[in-house]
């Protein structure tokens, strides 16, 4: 995988797939950086391109939002219309040239996660909930029925790195191969979100303990990645680690469709 320049992309070789990395804020370059370590037999069918304006969403098949600041990546996107046309990526609707598109392959991680979430829930003192005030900035993207709890496990100084725990269920290939990819997933968490609610459209990926939790919220683990057809979330930072496996799945499963 190599980037491309955007007035490259129309010659690409037939196949070949585009995966967007949003670039706007956050950890880009280290999604970039994994996606180049995958078999070669992959990379053979993918280029890379960082993304920062709409025309280049347009050129995209599958989008990845990385780990970041959620408000700052709104603030640095600096329009609504940024923000309506990453919408119409996700949910499906007219690009920056003006052609309907159906909705397409998306991986949010941490931030990302939050931007994708349908659903953005604070936690109060005997873990209730309570809706996340609405950001000045706008609203998420949303297209995942989850609700995801900003700053789960606290602040910048109780970020820690745990294995997490494969939830997916079920026989045949592509139970397995959820589990092949994210059971003892070494994952990064750095001022983490965590699913709280999951809808019937979504699959559980994976759960966490953090260490330090032993009752209340969490004490059983909480979920940490979740997909549907067309959506990955991970609210921890596989592109911090040296594992890529779940780059790896992102790409068979989402992009190339094996």
């Amino acid at each position: 995988a190599v980037l491309v320049p955007m007035t490259q992309l129309k010659t690409l070789p037939g196949g070949v797939r585009t995966i967007g990395v949003l670039a706007l804020q956050g950890a880009f370059e280290e999604h970039e950086a994994m996606f180049k370590k995958l078999p070669q037999h992959l990379v053979d069918q993918f280029r890379v391109i960082q993304v920062r304006k709409i025309q280049e969403l347009d050129a995209c098949d599958a989008l990845v939002i990385p780990g970041g600041e959620s408000t700052t990546m709104k603030i640095i996107a600096g329009t609504d219309e940024f923000m309506a046309k990453l919408r119409a990526y996700v949910h499906g609707g007219p690009g920056a040239d003006g052609e309907k598109r159906t909705p397409r392959a998306v991986w949010g991680t941490c931030a990302g996660c939050i931007m994708l979430s349908e659903d953005v829930v604070n936690t109060i003192g005997g873990g209730q909930e309570q809706p996340a005030k609405r950001c000045k900035y706008g609203d998420p993207v949303g297209g995942l029925d989850v609700a995801t709890c900003r700053n789960f496990f606290g602040r910048q100084a109780q970020s820690f790195e745990a294995a997490v725990v494969a939830g997916a269920k079920g026989d045949g290939k592509d139970a397995e191969a959820r589990r092949e990819a994210f059971d003892h997933f070494p994952a990064v968490f750095i001022r983490a979100p965590a699913i709280l609610r999951a809808g019937d459209s979504v699959r559980e990926l994976a759960k966490v303990v953090h260490p330090s939790i032993t009752s209340g919220p969490g004490a059983e683990g909480v979920t940490v990645a979740a997909e549907s057809d067309k959506i990955l979330v991970t609210t921890f930072h596989p592109e911090l680690t040296n594992d890529h496996r779940i780059h790896q799945y992102f790409v068979e499963k989402f992009v190339l469709k094996i």
